[in-house]
């Protein structure tokens, strides 16, 4: 049996195991392991590199490297991931959140925060909930509001009800159902809030899939032949139930931002493609989209 090994050693071998097996940012994700199996901070495996490793973390460190070299996702392995300034937990079954699906929440807080301060509650409806990072985010950041997700996976609806309790919601309720359903079928009638990160992935997407993006549902990422299925379905049964003046934000791929345009102009002259932190087309938004910042 290989010995304990200290921190800076264990990193040194996580690392170099990692970069053997093609695994983007190899020194990253072998130091998120290595703290989360020893409970050390970024800055504790800087500092105290030559404090040894127990034998049975450092055995359970090399398993989860083993099972990362396989491009199995990190996020999994840790079981939890950070999403704006919320923590959730995250495991096979539900869609890893991004740091691009963020945007949702930005828009959503700015509107709320400029037309929603004050008076009754706003309500919030968060389709294809997912974790739940996203409405969970939203209904965490602004008090005067009410947030109504709607998710078909039962799986996903199990760790939505576990982020729920980790991040002691308040005003958030969850409808296990299928989108396809329309609004009437959940008792669902005004929304002052709309916002989706729906599946968008194409048939041809589906058949070449990175292999990290492979252990994630497909329930979650297959949009249809065409990738646009529920856009079609948000456009033609939750668009009606918009307040005037509301707001209407759904997440895409990169290169869907004119067909679903197209898709959302039946219900809005007022569309607008936002591009994501990286600088690509990440969302379309409808509605007092013109006065937002981003």
């Amino acid at each position: 049996m290989s010995a304990p090994g200290t921190l800076n050693g264990l990193l040194t071998e996580g690392t170099r195991a990692l970069d053997a097996a093609g695994v983007e940012n190899a020194a990253y994700d072998a130091a998120e392991l290595l703290g989360h199996v020893t409970g050390r901070s970024a800055a504790d495996l800087r500092l105290r590199g030559d404090e040894p490793v127990r034998e049975e973390d450092a055995e359970r460190y090399r398993a989860l490297i083993a099972r990362r070299s396989e491009h199995y996702p990190l996020q999994y392995l840790l079981r939890e991931w950070d999403f704006y300034n919320l923590s959730f937990s995250v495991k096979e079954g539900v869609l890893i959140p991004r740091p691009e699906t963020e945007l949702l929440v930005e828009l959503a807080l700015q509107h709320l925060q400029r037309y929603h301060r004050e008076g009754r509650p706003a309500r919030v409806l968060d389709l294809c909930s997912g974790s739940g990072c996203v409405g969970i985010t939203v209904e965490r950041n602004f008090a005067n509001c009410d947030v109504t997700a709607l998710e078909l996976s039962d799986d996903a609806c199990g760790i939505i009800r576990g982020n729920m309790a980790r991040n002691g919601t308040e005003r958030f309720r969850l409808i296990q159902g299928d989108l396809f359903q329309g609004p009437a079928a959940f008792g669902l009638e005004r929304a002052d809030v709309i916002l989706a990160n729906p599946p968008y992935l194409t048939e041809d997407e589906m058949r070449s899939l990175q292999t990290e993006v492979g252990y994630e549902p497909a329930l979650a990422l297959y949009g249809g032949a065409d990738g646009l299925d529920f856009y079609r379905a948000i456009a033609k049964l939750y668009a009606p139930v918009l307040e005037t003046g509301g707001l209407l934000a759904v997440e895409i791929g990169e290169q869907q931002g004119e067909e679903v345009s197209r898709i959302f102009a039946d219900f809005s002259d007022n569309i607008k493609v936002l591009r994501d932190f990286a600088g690509l087309p990440r969302v379309v938004v409808s509605g007092l989209s013109f006065s937002l910042t981003i």
